[in-house]
């Protein structure tokens, strides 16, 4: 059961740090709005995922099990595409945060209208469907199938504490000091999560491999 629980975790921390729209909101916040307003903005996946993950869940549960093996190919290779893009990302370019914002408001209340616009932002962003649609349902199944309710919600929780977490952890650090994280700090940390989800992808291609040949 400990499995899912780290799976989840190296899930959700090389989701948390790789480029996107909910990330780079995020920081926006930070810079120019404060510490609080970053924060209500990293919490939007656990206000929009919900649906997602019921839908992909349900339909990847009705499948057959061979289906698994077709699936954790596409989406272990879904999962390497993600590393391969956040490593040429991290290798190839210089990340300036604070030209995200030009100037910091003095405004710290945390206002429900950041946490709004990065709902629909989510929504709208294709990777929770892309992941929950390939890696992420198959997973949480088996992890339903092996242990019930304790292995499923142990993946989730890995997933969201990682995401949710580290992006929270950012937005407080940077909105209150906006140098104290550097472009090359941030950088590695960037490479760093690239080469642990391309590994982790490699390795759901792997099962998928071995699933496809057990049934056969």
């Amino acid at each position: 059961m400990l499995t899912f629980l780290i799976l989840g975790i190296s899930f959700g921390l090389s989701a948390s740090v790789n480029p996107g729209p909910s990330l780079t909101l995020a920081i926006s916040r930070a810079l120019r709005d404060g510490a609080r307003s970053g924060m209500l903005v990293t919490l939007a996946p656990l206000c929009t995922d919900a649906p997602i993950i019921a839908v992909a869940t349900l339909l990847i549960g009705g499948l057959p099990p061979s289906v698994f093996g077709w699936l954790g190919i596409v989406g272990g290779s879904y999962i390497i595409w993600l590393g391969i893009r956040g490593i040429r990302d991290a290798w190839g370019r210089q990340i300036d945060l604070a030209a995200l914002s030009t100037s910091r408001g003095a405004n710290d209340d945390g206002s429900l209208r950041s946490l709004f616009q990065a709902m629909i932002i989510n929504f709208l962003n294709p990777n929770p469907y892309l992941f929950w649609g390939t890696a992420g349902a198959p997973n949480l199944v088996k992890a339903w199938q092996q242990y019930g309710v304790a292995g499923a919600s142990l993946f989730i929780f890995g997933f969201y504490l990682m995401l949710v977490g580290i992006r929270a952890g950012f937005a407080l650090v940077i909105g209150r000091n906006r140098n104290v994280l550097s472009p090359q700090l941030y950088q590695r940390i960037l490479l760093i999560s690239g080469v642990l989800l391309a590994f982790l992808g490699c390795l759901l291609v792997r099962d998928g491999i071995v699933m496809l040949w057990g049934n056969k």
